[in-house]
């Protein structure tokens, strides 16, 4: 009897076991036939591009047009995650997906009424509709059901949470408690306050009927619906609901936020697989430059754009980034951004080179350099300012922005080393043909503005280039090929830098602060040939500002310079920046020194041959000699030596009296200076004339005498007709290169048939110089006479 039983209930055991068996692997093969619709979080949300506050910048719907922000429960508003629970499904972290009592409550509702009058669906219920919908019968429960069994098999409690706040409807194509949270609060679903928190816990029950922005009456009483059940379950006190229930319900209109649009579009564009994208950009601060970058380009004339970069120097972080006049004006090409377009960077480039042939050994501050006509008939640049200075120094053709002086520096320095130590930097120059040539110190070469902005951003960090942050990738390390390099010594930065503090501010502009209240902006201009670009760069120590205004399509503007066009707009977005007034530490080998000129070496190392004395900043105290002019990097010997007789102090040659001849040294200026000098600066005055006694006397022509025109000359012009002149240079030696008021007009044997037409008017200037460099120069002047 005993076995009897004891067989039967083995037998019981191993049918109960085969059944359990048999219900396990059906729904293991069901959960495989039929799986659940788990989105892609790298494909199913849209990309939010965000602020240095997390407030969205601009957004990009998904593929299916859906506004969708992918949000992490740690980054969830406790008060809406409490709100939502106690309301939604009290018992969601004890029921198995099913809460059996309100299932019961809701079925024998729907028997007794003929109709749903609850739905009884707990929050995996509600996920598992939003990831297979069904319609509203008890065939469509069943399977909700199912599906939500699966759920609760499948994932856990936090990620079956995580999915509800994400994929929540709250009316149209809106969805999810982030996307809801930016819409109606404008801020982050972590930010919100409590009464806020209940409202989005609420609004997905009924969407458009409860929309806050279109029905505030029927939003605040579901609200405060809620916040009465908060109470009633002793999960807020009293006096917490009845403050709750005071404030209003006042949101925004729902739009798409829209600042910044051009970085968000470059980023999201670079980051395709992320939801949300975090940048350094000050809101406040990006509407404002925004704002005044659309009015001062409506006033440059049509089609013209705009764009303005500034970066943080201690960080590199990217904080305003303005890359059109406004993205919506297709009138001004506003969909192009000019902050990455390749373009002619003029003469931003000058203050790059002056830094690194500081660190050559070429030049200190003061340096003697030549602001003449050039005997290269391979390439002849002249001056914005027309004419030509003659003897200027380094710190005056930086600060004028001279393109002669920077010509004979470059080919001092090399040409293509300064194009290598760009592309050390990462920073290379888009050059024509992929020669490097003088032409690139002037704009024959292409750059970005945020190129030249991280190029000149070195000049206060101590010449070292870093990386420009436009994203903020916080859990992300430093990639090793963006990695700090050095451009140029701290010293020659720091000269550099306060050598372009010293810039003159164009006509007609004021700060409107005091010099002592204003911050040290160091700045330098551009313009690209025939004003296709304009541009201007500014440094103080906080902040570098990069501006660029031109026509995207490459036409020129009419009368448009840098100092004028895009110089302004650099000061006026430095005021909105209130810089203090501090300038980058002075590094310790950085020493003044007294120079001389025209040697160009300390003072104490001419033994008084000093005809011109300035205070120079160096490296170090390396003051090198006066570069000679277009001979490459070879140096001006000044101090020369001449055989005179003894008695007479005449000169003397090798021919004729080298034995009782004494030596004389003698202090001289490199010939071509000859037209700008003093009188007693000039060969003539010091030079001592070839004595009688020596039969064969070398010429001794060290000036042109231009015939044609007398200096100082009043021309008068008849009826505006153009005047004909017929000028030569006497003491010429081959041919003679002309230029008028700073161009070259010819170069040629014979005598200038010059012509003045009758757009010239008041000062003008002929120079005439010949093959060995000797120089003629006349100023006349041009007056109607009708």
């Amino acid at each position: 009897m005993a076995n009897l039983k004891c067989n039967k209930w083995l037998t019981s055991s191993v049918v109960t076991l085969l059944c359990c068996l048999l219900i396990f692997l059906f729904l293991w093969i069901a959960n495989y036939a039929f799986p659940l619709a788990i989105p892609d979080k790298h494909r199913d949300f849209a990309t939010v591009v965000l602020d240095d506050d997390g407030v969205p910048l601009r957004a990009f719907s998904d593929k299916n047009g859906v506004w969708r922000y992918q949000v992490s429960l740690q980054d969830v508003s406790p008060d809406y995650l409490e709100a939502l629970i106690n309301y939604e499904d009290r018992y969601f972290y004890q029921h198995p997906g099913v809460n059996p009592v309100s299932f019961l409550r809701a079925a024998w509702q729907y028997l007794y009424h003929q109709r749903i009058v609850s739905g009884g669906s707990t929050l995996t219920m509600q996920v598992a509709r939003l990831l297979h919908p069904h319609d509203r019968s008890l065939s469509g429960k069943l399977q909700q059901v199912l599906r939500a069994l699966q759920l609760e098999w499948q994932l856990s409690k936090a990620q079956i949470l995580t999915l509800y706040i994400n994929y929540a409807p709250f009316g149209g194509t809106l969805e999810g408690v982030q996307a809801a949270s930016y819409q109606y609060f404008r801020k982050l679903v972590s930010d919100i306050r409590p009464a806020e928190a209940v409202l989005l816990a609420v609004l997905p029950q009924a969407p458009s009927r409860y929309r806050p922005d279109r029905h505030p009456k029927r939003a605040t009483q579901a609200r405060n619906k809620v916040i009465s059940r908060l109470a009633s379950q002793d999960i807020w006190s009293e006096q917490k609901a009845s403050q709750v229930k005071q404030e209003p319900v006042v949101v925004w209109e729902p739009e798409q936020p829209f600042v910044a649009p051009l970085l968000a579009r470059r980023l999201q564009q670079k980051n395709s697989d992320k939801s949300v994208i975090k940048t350094y950009i000050q809101r406040d601060l990006q509407q404002q430059i925004s704002a005044f970058v659309a009015d001062y380009a409506s006033l440059q004339g049509e089609a013209v754009s705009m764009a303005v970069l500034v970066v943080d120097n201690a960080t590199q972080r990217v904080i305003s980034y303005v890359g059109s006049a406004s993205m919506q004006d297709e009138s001004r090409a506003g969909h192009v951004d000019m902050i990455q377009a390749i373009r002619s960077p003029g003469s931003t480039l000058k203050p790059l080179l002056f830094g690194l042939a500081i660190d050559a050994n070429i030049i200190h501050s003061h340096s003697l350099l030549a602001d003449v006509p050039r005997l290269s008939s391979r390439y002849r640049p002249g001056n914005f300012a027309q004419g030509f200075d003659g003897p200027v120094t380094a710190t005056e053709a930086l600060q004028r922005s001279l393109n002669i002086p920077f010509v004979q520096l470059i080919e001092a320095y090399g040409e293509q080393t300064f194009v290598n130590k760009l592309a050390h930097v990462l920073h290379p120059l888009r050059i024509p043909g992929n020669k490097a040539n003088a032409a690139i110190i002037l704009g024959g070469a292409g750059i970005s503005l945020e190129g030249l902005v991280a190029l000149h951003s070195s000049l206060v960090n101590e010449g070292v280039v870093k990386a420009l942050l436009f994203e903020n990738n916080e859990h992300e390390p430093l990639n090793k090929s963006v990695a700090p390099r050095r451009l140029m010594s701290k010293e020659a930065a720091w000269i550099t830098w306060k050598t372009l503090t010293g810039g003159a501010l164009p006509k007609h502009f004021n700060w409107g602060v005091s010099k002592e209240q204003r911050s040290q902006l160091a700045w330098k201009t551009g313009t690209s040939w025939g004003s296709r670009d304009t541009w201007a760069i500014g440094s103080t120590k906080q902040h570098t500002i990069g501006v660029w205004v031109g026509k995207p399509n490459g036409d020129p503007m009419r009368e448009a310079l840098g100092v004028t066009t895009a110089a302004p707009a650099l000061f006026s977005v430095s005021d909105m920046l209130n810089d203090k007034r501090q300038q980058p530490i002075r590094p310790y080998d950085v020493e003044d020194k007294a120079i001389c000129w025209p040697d160009g070496r300390s003072e104490n190392l001419v033994n008084g041959n000093c005809d011109r004395r300035f205070i120079a900043l160096t490296k170090a105290g390396v003051a090198p000699r006066t570069l000679q002019i277009e001979t490459g990097s070879a140096f001006h010997q000044a101090l020369q030596t001449f055989m005179v007789d003894p008695k007479t102090s005449l000169r003397l040659t090798a021919e004729c009296g080298a034995l009782t001849a004494k030596m004389k040294k003698v202090t001289l200026w490199p010939r071509r200076f000859e037209p700008w000098l003093k009188a007693d600066e000039k060969r003539s005055a010091r030079i001592p004339n070839y004595s009688k006694r020596c039969l064969v006397i070398p010429k001794q022509a060290d000036a042109l005498t231009i015939v044609g025109i007398e200096n100082r000359q009043q021309l008068y012009r008849q009826q505006s007709e153009p005047i004909q002149k017929t000028v030569l240079a006497s003491g010429k030696f081959g041919k003679v290169s002309w230029y008028l008021n700073g161009r070259w007009i010819s170069t040629q044997s014979q005598p200038l048939q010059l012509t003045l037409p009758k757009t010239l008017t008041g000062n003008a200037e002929l120079i005439a110089v010949d093959e060995h460099g000797v120089t003629g120069r006349v100023h006349f002047f041009l007056k109607d006479s009708f």
